[in-house]
């Protein structure tokens, strides 16, 4: 009985160790993109990607989740600026743009409503997209600097974007706009 304790005993303690030590000596090294009154970190891995979003101001992509026949990868977080149109603010501009967007049967909502980061409140939608049989996951938040709208862009296959996810926070919570 004795022996079968002492074996629990070490087994248990073997595996409490192998959980304790497995990464922690893994640093989270990180870039900073400072430019146009943006800036943040984003993961050393990553780089900064070419813009494919109209009025993009910012791209950094992971380059392993890049498609060798398009050249562009599927785990990007973008920022874009948009002027403000005359006679319309952030609000009118938000529901025209997802109005339209969402009467297009290749987008999927999957959570409207409104986030903090960084204290401030923001407008959010989450959705699915197919890109030539290619579903996305994207999530966009949208914010108001002066006469400018900036929309903060989040996306990667939708079977990777929680695992993701951890790298759209490091960025988006070290992001800090200036109007």
């Amino acid at each position: 009985m004795k022996r079968y304790i002492i074996a629990i005993a070490l087994l248990s303690l073997v595996i409490f160790v192998s959980g304790c030590i497995g990464d922690s000596n893994q640093t989270n090294e990180t870039k900073t993109y400072s430019q146009n009154n943006i800036s943040f970190d984003y993961p050393a891995s990553w780089s900064i990607a070419t813009n494919r979003a109209p009025n993009a101001t910012v791209s950094v992509a992971d380059p392993r989740t890049e498609d060798s026949q398009t050249g562009y990868a599927s785990t990007v977080f973008t920022i874009q600026k948009i002027a403000i149109p005359s006679g319309s603010n952030l609000n009118s501009v938000y529901n025209e743009n997802y109005a339209v967007m969402f009467n297009n049967t290749s987008y999927q909502r999957i959570f409207e409503g409104n986030t903090t980061v960084n204290g401030e409140t923001l407008y959010e939608n989450k959705y699915y997209v197919n890109e030539n049989g290619v579903q996305k996951e994207q999530r966009a938040l949208w914010l108001q600097r002066d006469d400018n709208i900036y929309v903060i862009l989040m996306s990667a296959l939708a079977s990777d974007y929680e695992k993701e996810k951890p790298n759209f926070d490091l960025i988006l919570n070290s992001l800090r706009i200036q109007g």
